[in-house]
């Protein structure tokens, strides 16, 4: 070969030199195999994965070393066509990294006209879907009085005081006798409800009046202790709960609290009722979106509390994002229900996982590659842990080994294996 064939390898290992590391060095700091990085320095591309693996090689090389990635992207074509025979392209001339085409933007009639169609469809699809989400949505019911679950309540008749949709009306059931009330002009209603000795768990529903559509169930959990029912020291005989209120929405780990017996162990059990919408989109490379396979999450073991001296327990259950059913139970009392959702945090937060065989990757958050992960050849077994506020792109040299994990919904395989694909992800709502 000719001294203009190894021209990249002069380029690169001059840099290298300048910077004053060695090939060892290089190959801890990029993660780029050191027998790889002495193939690009010699112009030796036969000792290379591929054209994919070696473009991947020279943009993570070249940001490591202050390069132009682009332009040793095109020093390389020349140098690999010049092996095989093929007519090469003139590069580039070497820009600063960072730099940006800019392209004049002409306001022509035609393009005014299109943007007030797109204006005038655009508010009537707005119309449109606020009717929709108007009609469509569950209407709120929430319980002011009592706030909270009551433990220790000495008569067998309550008030319930709450707000809901105006005139919807507002239904208790699950004790022996379940009236029915409407709320007023405003939305605010109250019941009066009768009461067993024990444990109530009182649970109420609204019915908009318009749509006819319910609202979730709310409850509440009265605890009613008659003196046959109450123990000579006082502590508590029936299972109640304080954490979570039913319906409760919450970000991270659930809270769970309550009393029980003295001494008395208490299992918390989770079951999914619904898997969590997605907050994001992803598309391809060429900007189409991808449909993928969701999986559910899966329910955690048993949680399991022990009660006090006082009868008073608590711990936290971690869930996975999604709609879950909560039971309480302790041993000869009727476990207590509750119905929790658990949101994503803020942003897109995403587990990269490479099962079955290697891959390479080229990953970035909010267009930032991370640092020892992004470039390189990732083993099976390895994880990546991921985290963006708007947008997340992941490009892998073996889809088929390749699983994530986004917000709580699991993906499978984001391809087949061999198969080179990239995706972004993109948040859509906070």
């Amino acid at each position: 070969m000719t001294g203009d064939v190894h021209k990249l390898g002069e380029v690169l290992r001059t840099a290298r030199e300048g910077k004053g590391v060695d090939l060892a060095r290089v190959e801890r700091d990029t993660k780029i195999r050191e027998r790889y990085l002495s193939a690009l320095e010699r112009g030796d591309y036969r000792d290379l994965p591929g054209a994919v693996y070696t473009k991947g090689f020279l943009r993570n090389y070249g940001a490591y070393l202050g390069l132009d990635p682009e332009y040793l992207i095109d020093l390389y074509r020349i140098e690999s066509a010049a092996v095989t025979g093929e007519r090469p392209r003139a590069p580039a001339a070497p820009r600063p990294l960072g730099a940006r085409r800019s392209r004049a933007f002409v306001v022509t009639p035609g393009a005014v006209v299109a943007a007030i169609l797109t204006i005038l469809v655009g508010g009537f699809v707005a119309y449109l879907s606020f009717e929709f989400v108007n009609f469509a949505r569950t209407p709120e019911l929430r319980i002011i009085d009592p706030p909270g679950n009551v433990n220790g309540y000495t008569d067998l008749e309550i008030t319930i005081r709450g707000e809901t949709e105006p005139n919807a009306s507002v239904k208790v059931s699950n004790l022996p006798e379940n009236p029915t009330v409407s709320a007023d002009a405003e939305g605010h209603f109250e019941v009066v409800v009768g009461l067993l000795p024990g444990s109530n768990v009182v649970q109420l529903v609204a019915t908009d009046p318009t749509t006819e559509r319910p609202s979730e169930i709310e409850e509440r959990t009265i605890i009613v202790v008659t003196d046959a029912a109450a123990s000579p020291s006082g502590a508590p005989t029936a299972l109640s709960i304080d954490d979570p209120v039913a319906g409760n929405a919450v970000r991270g780990p659930v809270p769970i609290s309550g009393t029980a017996p003295p001494g008395a162990e208490v299992a918390v059990t989770a079951t999914l009722i619904r898997a969590p919408s997605a907050s994001f989109v992803v598309t391809d490379q060429a900007g189409q979106p991808v449909a993928f396979e969701a999986q559910p999450p899966s329910a955690p073991d048993p949680l399991m509390l022990n009660a006090d001296g006082s009868g008073a327990f608590g711990g936290e259950l971690a869930l996975q994002p999604g709609h879950w059913r909560l039971s309480v139970s302790v041993d000869g009392i009727e476990p207590v229900m509750r119905r929790v959702s658990v949101r994503p945090d803020g942003g897109l937060s995403a587990a990269l996982r490479v099962a079955g065989a290697e891959s390479y990757l080229e990953v970035e958050e909010d267009g930032t590659p991370v640092t020892g992960a992004s470039g390189a050849i990732a083993a099976p077994g390895d994880r990546i842990d991921l985290r963006a506020n708007d947008e997340l792109r992941i490009l892998a040299g073996n889809a088929g080994a390749v699983r994530l994990t986004i917000n709580g919904i699991g993906i499978a395989a984001m391809g087949g294996d061999g198969e080179v694909v990239e995706w972004r992800i993109t948040r859509t709502e906070g």
